[in-house]
């Protein structure tokens, strides 16, 4: 024998009853896990189980059969699960830096902080590995060798490939020229922390099996080597 349908009247009444408190989607998942627990029971019976449980009814749409059935059935208390709205998780902020109306440098730095706040920790390490690359090519080796003759420019390019020098030269290009600068050893210690992210992304490259961590990232004092670039860049302006 076809068991009736759920009557749609009693959806729409206690959607407009319960409204604010359970969703529709809550209210026919709770009377289909009802009917399941009391098989003898119809559809509109078991919603009337969920109706009391808000002190509420919906008996004035029941037929015969729903009477009965409801009438001749033992309840228990029944639990009704709802989902409860997920609150909005906030940022970690391991990346922050003056980024002024660098718009690339901002969507890179909120990325590696939402990265980090979710446990994607091999995105963000590779993340910042990219930042760094980007800070040293055009915060600090391009405002510090500012012509385009080639002396200056081979500090950060490669005009075999006609691109950007790999991270790995980028550093030891900086770490030669550390003492034409006025701070030689701000450029020394930013070049040696630096130097983490540069071995960490290697190893994440060309292994099938490296995952960064937490650990990692926090060992990594990311913040710090911002910082730093950011007081050398200002020798620089």
């Amino acid at each position: 024998m076809r068991t009736p349908e759920l009557d749609p009247r009693i959806v729409e009444y206690l959607k407009k009853r319960l409204k604010g408190r359970v969703s529709e989607h809550t209210i026919k998942s709770a009377i289909s896990r009802i009917r399941r627990k009391y098989p003898s029971l119809t559809l509109n019976a078991a919603a009337e189980i969920l109706a009391n449980k808000y002190e509420e009814s919906v008996q004035k749409f029941f037929n015969q059969q729903d009477r009965e059935c409801f009438k001749s059935t033992k309840i228990e208390k029944v639990t009704i699960k709802t989902s409860k709205p997920r609150g909005k998780r906030a940022i970690i902020e391991i990346a922050k830096y003056n980024t002024k109306k660098d718009n690339l440098l901002k969507s890179h730095l909120e990325e590696i902080n939402k990265a980090y706040t979710c446990g994607c920790y091999t995105a963000t390490s590779i993340l910042c590995r990219k930042v760094l690359e980007n800070l040293i090519i055009h915060h600090i080796l391009k405002k510090k060798y500012p012509t385009k003759s080639q002396q200056h420019r081979e500090k950060y390019f490669d005009f075999e490939r006609n691109g950007y020098l790999g991270f790995s030269i980028l550093l030891s290009n900086l770490r030669t020229s550390a003492k034409e600068f006025s701070d030689r050893k701000l450029v020394e210690r930013i070049c040696d922390l630096a130097e983490g992210f540069k071995d960490e992304a290697d190893d994440m490259t060309h292994s099938l099996y490296h995952l960064a961590t937490k650990k990692e990232i926090d060992e990594g004092n990311f913040q710090q080597i911002l910082d730093l670039i950011s007081e050398l860049e200002k020798t620089l302006s």
